[in-house]
């Protein structure tokens, strides 16, 4: 069997798509939708780092930047982003793909191919959390649809208000979405690839936390 890769279907019919690709013997299309992942991707970021989504911490240096300081860093943070919306992908497809490989059973290719469905996912959520950002006024750790606001409620530190404002609805979907997958294609027990995808998600929360933990200011 053939398998195309038809990302919007892969989220919308999962059974079809996983059957699919489960049986594939050869796969088309697959540069070409990449390419276009890449291109949403940075087009996203780009946007998002235009509005100034991400940088709250800049926001608290502005009073004491000089005009030219601030165009500086408004210029340094889009440029950030445009790499981020590069970077990203890269790490979230072919760099999780070589983890699921070496932990299950599952051919390299099928791996990145669950990753790209999923990364159309990541990139919905940042769709859709860009315009309530903007027209709220708010940050990533406001985000209503994460743990980040009942946790300011219960902690102090900001790393690990950070960590749980990554913990969105969109993220659950993702985990389920992925086991939907990996537990058919792989032989190994289903706890143990739960478990795998589980903990790989702790760590990029982890990593993601610690990386907004890092004021941006103090690179200004």
């Amino acid at each position: 069997m053939v398998y195309q890769v038809r990302l919007i279907k892969g989220l919308l019919e999962p059974h079809r798509s996983r059957y699919q690709l489960q049986n594939a013997e050869a796969v088309t299309k697959l540069g070409l939708k990449l390419l276009f992942l890449y291109f949403l991707s940075l087009i996203v970021f780009a946007i998002g780092g235009y509005f100034g989504i991400g940088s709250e911490s800049f926001s608290k240096e502005i009073t004491n930047m000089s005009a030219e300081e601030f165009e500086g860093a408004k210029l340094l943070i889009l440029s950030g982003n445009i790499i981020t919306g590069i970077i990203d992908p890269s790490i979230y497809i072919f760099l999780s793909a070589l983890f699921f490989w070496i932990v299950t059973d599952i051919p390299y290719i099928k791996l990145v191919i669950v990753q790209m469905i999923l990364f159309v996912l990541q990139l919905v959520e940042k769709i859709f959390l860009i315009p309530l950002f903007v027209l709220m006024d708010i940050g990533s750790d406001a985000n209503p649809f994460s743990l980040g606001i009942i946790s300011q409620y219960f902690l102090r530190s900001d790393y690990f208000i950070h960590f749980f404002s990554e913990i969105t609805i969109f993220q659950f979907l993702i985990i389920a979405l992925q086991y939907f997958y990996l537990k058919e294609f792989s032989e190994r027990n289903n706890y143990l690839v739960l478990l795998m995808i589980v903990l790989f998600y702790l760590a990029t929360w982890f990593v993601k936390a610690f990386l907004a933990y890092i004021q941006v200011g103090v690179f200004v």
